[in-house]
């Protein structure tokens, strides 16, 4: 965990994708060391996560893998279970997708400057603590986070990150 502090410090505004992959451990583990910054939640209230993030309009969708980073702008769908996914299917609705989300097994609210604006995130992780999918607030037209989005967030932080780690 030193490390990882240690690298944080040095290398301030650095993205948690990008100090996981310098420093060869899982992201979930750069989360670990800044809970100032990142408050864990149980992968329990992933339903309620998500239905909640579906009301908010739009927000940045991203996944990662060990080749993209694939962000996508829009409304997050409401979701279901079928099939062993976690299914994001809503008619007139461009974003969809599946999840599997028997794989994660936590939920991280992250509040962190990114490129030194304001910054906030739900992050899910899986079993390995990479980074299944991540939510980040929208922005307006002038690039700040949309105001209500931020209130909503940290009312949801709030619910759900008291339940420690």
């Amino acid at each position: 965990m030193e490390n990882i502090i240690n690298y944080l410090k040095e290398n301030k505004g650095a993205a948690t994708y990008s100090a996981a992959k310098k420093l060869n451990v899982p992201e979930r583990d750069i989360l670990k060391a800044i809970p100032e910054e990142a408050s864990y939640a149980p992968v329990d209230a992933f339903d309620d996560i998500v239905e909640t993030v579906s009301g908010w309009g739009d927000i940045m969708m991203i996944v990662t893998n060990g080749s993209v980073i694939f962000e996508v702008k829009g409304t997050l769908p409401k979701g279901k279970h079928s099939h062993g996914f976690f299914n994001l299917h809503e008619k007139g609705n461009p974003v969809g997708g599946h999840l599997i989300a028997d794989k994660f097994d936590g939920i991280y609210f992250v509040s962190r400057p990114f490129m030194g604006k304001e910054s906030h995130s739900i992050q899910i992780y899986d079993q390995q603590g990479d980074a299944g999918i991540k939510f980040y607030l929208g922005r307006d037209e002038k690039g700040e986070i949309k105001p209500e989005q931020r209130e909503k967030f940290m009312e949801l932080k709030k619910r759900y990150a008291e339940c420690g780690s």
